[in-house]
């Protein structure tokens, strides 16, 4: 039994953030509050003549850096140059 709990503890890292596309997504936008960072920060980006920073702040293991880089694939999908930096409060 303990070895079952063992594997499903370690195929499950949560400081580990899914690329885009990554089949383990699950798409929590109901949860969210119908919250899309693609549609709430996407547009103001793409749209800026000048150099954006955005902050996307959230609690531990909600799925921020996931998200940021979900945001990244499409603006890069669109022509934009990106960073992400993901910081910790450690």
């Amino acid at each position: 039994m303990s070895d079952v709990i063992t594997g499903i503890y370690n195929a499950v890292d949560p400081f580990r953030p899914l690329e885009p596309g990554d089949p383990a997504y699950v798409d929590c936008e109901a949860e969210r509050g119908d919250a899309n960072i693609l549609l709430d920060l996407g547009p103001g980006i793409i749209r800026s003549n000048r150099y954006t920073c955005q902050l996307y702040a959230g609690h531990r293991g909600a799925g921020k850096s996931t998200e940021l880089l979900r945001l990244k694939a499409d603006l890069e999908a669109k022509g934009c140059f990106c960073g992400v930096f993901c910081g910790s409060g450690r």
